[in-house]
């Protein structure tokens, strides 16, 4: 592709979001010019990483409100306003518009990071696409009348794989079909509403129309709007007459793309679930970035490269844009906040990849009368390819059975039908001035509607709804200043005043009561899921002024009161979606929100948990709908519970069955994979499959095979192994949540490499630092435990690594007992002590993690005769009934069972330490009376003071040598299981202890 024009690529940052300015971000975001560099927070000192690209737009700080409510730069700064943007991009992509050329501007980054900003603009902060749509018509207004402008609108939303027109209030089951041209070999939405559009206001209009369609599109759908494109598309055609006389039409298509959220395309670690093929989520913004690649290998002259059009239906619409017939622009929205630096090094580099694409952009234009007698020959071709038998008729092909036959004339048939749907569609194009005015008909009285809501939003009580995307926040408005409002499903009897669809929706859910100006709510019938800022509702409630009201799974509104406008003491200003997401949050016991001062580690489990607890929600109800008898909430696992090298704080989902009571912890990526797969399941049974109610369960996103489970850690710290001493104690068995599931005993002791225990008293070293250098050994023992829960007698296994092993050391799982005795005893030996083994006695410890074997069991019959719904609701007033918290409290990094630990093994060591000197301290009375006691003739000074120069430093030139025995001998890091055995009265075979316990 040498010779094409170079797509062009500009990168944007932010300022911080309110969540990030609390926590004190840092930004690691630097730009000089068109270059953008990228500091690794982690590692300060490197050097950062940079990139160049054409354009590299500084908005994150230096800029102030004027009195119209623009951001505007300051004196002196480099802030990149959204007009700048304009200038550099919009106007690019105007001009090749006016000049007959395609065109594309692209918004890719991650969730949050101004995409929609950049392309549509908030408030008076007007982004590309309405800014391109008013100065398009400003400049055809300036024409002299010599050229006829026509301009089509349309607007569509690609989320899992299927396409919903937007500027449609309904669409087909499964979305529209996308069909190819087979003439021209570009793909189109079938049945795509195209809109003649005359004015900006129009387009504005259409806008709107679109975005509220979206909004309720997607909380009926369950759909999460960031993980939707949206596709904008301008059709502008340009009708003048050349010098013959004769009129031509030059055309232009504009498509104005803001990608879903980037964030989860490659980072959700769902590697390794059974059903990750299965999710569609994902497969669009994979799809794109595959092309990108091979697009930019073939601009780099790299031979024989296929590119992927057809693995998506995002890449096969973009297909002209992106490879083909032109000018293509894409802006990198970044997030400057330290927190997302991998997120944004994606982003910069997958914005690296783009600007080495090249594409060849031709003017499309063509005689008018030429184009409509092309098409409607071919339409007459096609038609009499379509009638009788104008097919071939393929008899006598080789090698071909009748059913290949049959399959090639089906093949053929339908590759006639899409060529003259397009055909059909191009023609009714041709006619747009009776389609504007066809569309302005319709349009009467709705600007007079629009107005009146506006109006009536300044006087009457309502409840508008919240969105992730502010952009969508406030465009379903629902008055409630009738004296009785009915909310519900639309099958309800008589039919709701607001009609209501989705998740845990009943057809009797709400009433609204307005008595004199109180506006009351109460549950419409039993059962119906209600909460008032984070609470569930149980009776009536009076609301006030920017009350939060969620109905169902994810119906979330705040409730405005123009009549009586007094909130509640502490109530902020203005509720978004974030605010609402942090009260349920607090509801459910996660308590820290809106803390400052937050670790990195608190501040990302934080986000984690915002992010699933909508996503927990709608899967919970989406089981009890469909009955599946799972039920799912959000865990923090420290990270003395992990397997392997990350100790940060990991945000997992617990899904448990409740009928056999088997547990199963899923990484967060993992969930939000099987939550899109759960997703598509169920838009198919809204759809009538119903086939979804009896899938094989190998094929059922509820349904896991058996594996074990974590029942929980027991941590013993290493500080006795710094002075030689031993540590036995029993410690206890906590879970996620702090709850006790049982105990251990364990015993760490220094010992020789075979095993053997140090019998000499005076092994213990005051000083830590006299072990450097030397080997050292030690013999880590499981003994026995005691498990609460019957259900874990299936099997019980206790895993455990020191230090940086790479592999677990593994108990026996003990069988039929909650008693086990497991007797699992290795040597661990280093071979020289060093600085960092003491640091790691001094402060680390080992964390012993129990796991319970699990198996498919039969359910409980009493059980199965109930309800997913009714076995939730069991299971919450159990653990109610057992004064269990149904969370952590609080955000990680503080961990009270460790805490404990920690000072239980500290109180151990002390108390050693305080046995030995209180030894050292007895012997030395003893060798002073005795020196007294003797003649003075025989006291001789010398002699006495080396004695006791020697035991006060626990006869360090004596025992030398005897100690180096002892210790010597490891060539490297090992271990040896071997098994301790225990006799009928508890007596250890292998003696020698000197362990201090603590019961």
């Amino acid at each position: 592709m040498s010779g094409g024009e170079s797509v062009k690529v500009a990168v944007r940052v932010r300022p911080f979001n309110s969540r990030e300015k609390d926590r004190g971000a840092k930004c690691v975001i630097e730009m000089t010019g068109a270059q953008t560099k990228i500091h690794n927070p982690e590692t300060p000192n490197e050097e950062p990483k940079m990139f160049a690209f054409d354009y590299s737009y500084w908005s994150h700080d230096g800029f102030a409100e004027d009195d119209k409510g623009i951001l505007v730069g300051a004196p002196g700064s480099n802030y990149a306003s959204q007009d700048m943007v304009f200038n550099d991009l919009g106007k690019g992509v105007l001009d090749n518009a006016f000049a007959g050329f395609n065109c594309s501007l692209f918004a890719y980054g991650q969730t949050g990071a101004g995409k929609s900003y950049s392309m549509v603009g908030y408030g008076a902060n007007k982004g590309i696409v309405p800014i391109t749509c008013d100065v398009l018509f400003q400049t055809m207004n300036a024409n002299d009348g010599s050229v006829k402008y026509e301009v089509t609108f349309s607007m569509l939303e690609i989320y899992n794989e299927q396409v919903r027109d937007l500027l449609q209030k309904n669409n087909p089951k499964g979305g529209l079909p996308v069909r190819q041209n087979p003439k021209e070999g570009i793909f189109f939405v079938q049945g795509l509403r195209k809109t003649a559009v005359g004015s900006y206001k129009e387009i504005e209009k259409r806008i709107d129309e679109g975005t509220s369609n979206r909004t309720v599109a997607a909380t009926q759908m369950n759909a999460t709007s960031s993980r939707a494109h949206t596709v904008v598309t301008i059709q502008f055609d340009q009708i003048s007459k050349n010098d013959l006389g004769q009129e031509t039409k030059k055309s232009s298509v504009i498509n104005l793309v803001d990608l879903a959220g980037s964030e989860r395309a490659d980072s959700t670690g769902a590697t390794g679930d059974r059903l990750k093929e299965g999710a569609n989520i994902n497969k669009s913004l994979s799809a794109l970035g595959n092309v990108i690649s091979a697009l930019a290998d073939l601009s780099l002259g790299k031979k024989k490269v296929m590119v992927p059009y057809r693995d998506s239906v995002l890449t096969k619409l973009l297909q002209n844009a992106l490879g083909g017939n032109s000018k293509t622009i894409m802006i990198a929205a970044l997030s400057p906040a330290d927190i997302n630096y991998d997120e944004t090094l994606g982003t910069l580099r997958y914005a690296d990849r783009a600007k080495k694409i090249k594409n060849k952009a031709v003017v499309n234009e063509n005689p008018v009368e030429k184009l409509i007698r092309e098409l409607r020959e071919e339409n007459e071709k096609l038609k009499k390819l379509m009638s009788g038998d104008a097919l071939p008729t393929m008899e006598g092909s080789s090698g071909m059975s009748p059913e290949d036959i049959a399959k090639m004339k089906k093949q053929m048939e339908e590759e006639i039908k899409a060529q003259l749907l397009a055909n059909q569609e191009a023609m009714a194009d041709m006619d747009w001035d009776s389609k504007l005015k066809q569309q302005r008909e319709s349009d009467k009285g709705s600007d007079t509607g629009k107005a009146q809501m506006e109006s009536r939003k300044n006087k009457e009580p309502h409840i508008a709804n919240l969105n992730e995307d502010n952009q969508l926040s406030g465009v379903v408005v629902h008055f409630l200043g009738a004296s009785e409002t009915t909310i519900g499903r639309k099958d309800a009897s008589p039919e709701p005043t607001i009609i209501l669809s989705g998740l845990s929706i009943q057809k009797q859910h709400a009433v609204v009561s307005n008595e004199s100006g109180e506006i009351v709510l109460k549950p419409g019938s039993a059962g119906a899921k209600i909460k008032v800022n984070g609470v569930p509702l149980v009776g009536s409630r009076p609301l006030q002024h920017l009350d939060r009201i969620i109905f169902g799974s994810n119906h979330i509104y705040v409730f405005k009161n123009p009549v009586n406008p007094a909130a509640p003491e502490g109530t902020p200003a203005s509720i978004d979606w974030e605010f609402a997401q942090k009260e349920l949050a607090q509801a459910k016991g996660f308590t820290s929100f809106g803390s400052s001062g937050l670790s990195k580690d608190q501040q990302r489990a934080q986000d984690q948990i915002l992010e699933l607890l909508p996503m927990i929600n709608e899967v919970n109800a989406v089981s009890e709908e469909l009955n599946k008898h799972k039920a799912f909430e959000i865990v923090l696992i420290s990270g003395a519970a992990q397997e392997g090298s990350n100790k940060e704080t990991k945000t997992m989902v617990k899904m448990k069955n409740l009928l056999n009571g088997n547990v199963w912890l899923w990484e967060r990526g993992k969930f939000i994979n099987r939550r899109y797969v759960i997703q598509d399941l169920y838009q198919r049974f809204l759809d009538g499959d119903e086939d979804v109610l009896k899938l094989p369960k190998e094929e059922d996103p509820f349904w896991e095979p058996a594996e074990d489970v974590l029942i929980g850690t027991a941590n013993v710290f290493l500080q006795s192994l710094a002075y030689a001493l031993d540590f036995d104690d029993k410690i206890t068995i906590t879970d996620f949540k702090g709850n006790e599931e049982g105990f251990m005993f364990v015993n760490v002791t220094p010992c020789t490499q075979n095993g053997k225990a140090l019998q000499d008293e005076d092994s213990f070293v005051e000083d830590p630092t006299e072990l450097l250098g030397k080997p050292y050994h030690f013999k880590v023992t499981v003994r026995s435990g005691e498990v609460n829960k019957s259900r874990y007698s299936k099997g019980l296994t206790v895993k455990y690594k020191y230090q940086n092993e790479s592999d677990y050391s593994v108990s026996p799982t003990i069988k039929d007992t909650l008693s086990p005795e497991w007797n699992y005893s290795r040597v661990i030996s280093i071979p020289s002590v060093s600085q960092d083994h003491l640091d790691f006695f001094e402060s680390n410890s080992i964390a012993f993690q129990l796991y319970g074997t699990q198996v498919e069991s039969e359910a409980d019959p009493r059980l199965s005769k109930l309800t997913t719904k009714e076995l939730r609701q069991m299971e919450n007033m159990n653990e109610q009934a057992n004064g269990l918290s149904r969370r952590q409290t609080g955000m990680p990094g503080s961990e009270p069972s460790d805490e404990m630990t920690q000072l239980k093994s500290e109180l151990v060591l002390m108390k050693r330490k305080f046995e030995r000197l209180s030894k050292k301290e007895a012997r030395l009375q003893d060798l002073c009376k005795e020196w007294f006691q003797k003649p003075r003739e025989e006291q001789q000074f010398e002699p006495f003071l080396r004695v006791v120069k020697a035991v006060a430093k626990y006869e360090e030139e004596i025992e030398e040598e005897k100690k180096e025995d002892l210790l010597k001998g490891a060539n490297s890091v090992q271990g040896n299981g071997t098994v301790v055995k225990t006799t009928k009265d508890g007596k250890k075979v292998e003696g020698g202890s000197r362990a201090c316990i603590v019961m």
